[in-house]
């Protein structure tokens, strides 16, 4: 499928449509996001998907049929398809489509998906859907003006984020006149790692993830702005330092124990507990004193 050109005046700017009630660092995303490629790294709570519901907003003249374009909105699990699809629904008039693979994607020809990108002006579906249409050629890269990138630190690897961005927006980017989409990005952790990482490292892989991404990372420089919507913990730290215990209190706590100790056998021998029951008692014993008594020393 090949997109056909779309009259769009000259002096028409990409502008931002925003949301009322959009929060300031919000907006400042949204400008920022308007004007290059963009990775959103904001706290969790913080509202990432509203600012990327704006930049569809403000990508909407574009997208409305009978225009060619469309805008795919990428979420890594099955119940963000839905979630993400309802809150477009919700905050843009636009026409929405949400496709995950027990709906059967992976049997659609090439004239099924024509069918959804002429009914519908953004789709919301997870990366391995889109990354099977474009291997097949049922979407072209150069069809979409906009891809949402939902928890895109997941873009490494064999993982279809990175896959979409290898195989068909890094071969086209150098071309002459190639038309690539806006490439939006949300996390709330802009590295995906096990293990200690440091510091060198771990912006290594911030400008890996921004190379993959063809994308500069943005988030709010103020933390006491976004403390203002969102909850921060405020950890206090006690540092205790080691003191040996006085000689008196731990020969008293040692005299303490071997009576204690003591008292168990006598009081076992006095029950009259089965031979295998003392046998385990006086087994147990030494060896419980030996656990406590580095415990008293230490």
């Amino acid at each position: 499928m090949e997109p056909t050109d779309v009259a769009v005046p000259e002096n028409q700017q990409l502008s931002a449509d925003p949301l009322p009630f959009a929060r300031s660092y919000q907006l400042e995303a949204l400008e920022t996001a308007l004007k290059q490629n963009t990775i959103v790294y904001l706290e969790t709570g913080s509202g990432k998907t509203l600012i990327a519901i704006m930049l569809l907003r403000s990508y909407a003249y574009l997208l409305r049929k009978p225009s060619p374009y469309i805008a795919v909105f990428l979420v890594p699990t099955v119940v963000l398809v839905t979630q993400q699809g309802d809150s477009l629904m919700m905050h843009t008039n636009l026409k929405v489509g949400k496709y995950w693979g027990e709906m059967g994607v992976d049997y659609w020809d090439a004239a099924t998906w024509q069918q959804q990108v002429d009914a519908h002006e953004v789709l919301v579906m997870t990366p391995a859907i889109l990354l099977a249409a474009l291997r097949h050629s049922f979407i072209q890269i150069n069809m979409i003006k906009v891809i949402i990138f939902d928890e895109c630190h997941n873009a490494q690897g064999k993982h279809p984020y990175a896959s979409i961005m290898m195989e068909f927006y890094h071969r086209q980017l150098n071309h002459q006149g190639s038309q690539l989409p806006r490439m939006f990005g949300m996390t709330a952790s802009p590295i995906k790692s096990k293990g200690s990482s440091t510091a060198d490292s771990y912006w290594q892989k911030i400008r890996d993830l921004e190379n993959l991404m063809n994308s500069k990372v943005h988030t709010c420089g103020s933390e006491s702005v976004l403390a203002e919507y969102i909850p921060f913990s405020n950890p206090k730290l006690k540092i205790y330092k080691h003191v040996d215990i006085p000689c008196t209190l731990f020969l008293s706590l040692a005299h303490d124990l071997e009576q204690l100790k003591e008292k168990v056998s006598n009081n076992s021998l006095a029950n009259g507990f089965c031979l295998s029951t003392l046998h385990n008692v006086h087994a147990n014993l030494p060896s419980l004193s030996e656990d406590i008594f580095p415990c008293i020393n230490y």
